[in-house]
C-alpha cells in the first residue's frame, strides 16, 4: 500500500475525482456539512504554517495504484473529517494507515462516529482514540465524538447535542 499527504498542486488536481469516491464509497454515511467542507477546502491549508501547523490534510492510499481510500480533516477534524474505503480494500489497514497519517500530520484528531457504525468505530477504538461524548448527528442518531491527542476538558460538553450522563 502507497500513503501519500496530498500538497496543494495534488489536491487541485485530485478534488474532483477524490468527492466522486467519497459519494460513490461513503455508504451514505457521511454528513453533508463534511462533504460540503471537503468541496471549499482551500488547498494552502494542506501546508504548514510558519510555526509547522498543518491546518488540513487529505491522506490518500493506493494498492497497486488504485485508490483504495482516503481521509480528510480539517481543524484537527473540528472542522470536518471522513475516512471513506473502497469495499474491496476494506479489512486490509488501508482505513487505519489513513487515520494515522492524519493524526500524525495535525498532531490530534476528533470525528464523529454513529453508533450504527460498527466498523468506524472499531477503528477509533482500535487506534486509540477516546470516545468523550454522546450527541445526535445530523441524521439524529446517537453519535459518539472520539478524539485522540488532545487535552480532554471533562467540565464542558464538546457539542450543543451533548447529552449528560
Amino acid at each position: 500500500m502507497n500513503l501519500e499527504l496530498l500538497t496543494p498542486d495534488k489536491w487541485s488536481s485530485e478534488q474532483k475525482r477524490l468527492i466522486g469516491f467519497a459519494i460513490r464509497f461513503g455508504d451514505k454515511r457521511l454528513a453533508v456539512s463534511t462533504i460540503h467542507a471537503l468541496r471549499k477546502l482551500d488547498g494552502l491549508r494542506l501546508e504548514a504554517d510558519r510555526q509547522g501547523a498543518y491546518g488540513a490534510v487529505v491522506s490518500v492510499a493506493t494498492l497497486g495504484g488504485r485508490l483504495a481510500g482516503f481521509g480528510f480533516a480539517s481543524d484537527g477534524g473540528e472542522s470536518g473529517c471522513m475516512v471513506v474505503v473502497h469495499p474491496e480494500a476494506r479489512g486490509l489497514g488501508v482505513g487505519s494507515a489513513i487515520v494515522q497519517a492524519m493524526i500524525q500530520r495535525l498532531g490530534r484528531l476528533c470525528c464523529n462516529v454513529a453508533t450504527d457504525n460498527i466498523a468506524s468505530m472499531s477503528l477509533c477504538f482500535r487506534l486509540g482514540m477516546t470516545a468523550v461524548s454522546m450527541h445526535k448527528g445530523p441524521t439524529g442518531k446517537p453519535t459518539l465524538r472520539f478524539e485522540r491527542g488532545t487535552v480532554h476538558d471533562n467540565a464542558r460538553p464538546r457539542h450543543s447535542d451533548f447529552v449528560s450522563q
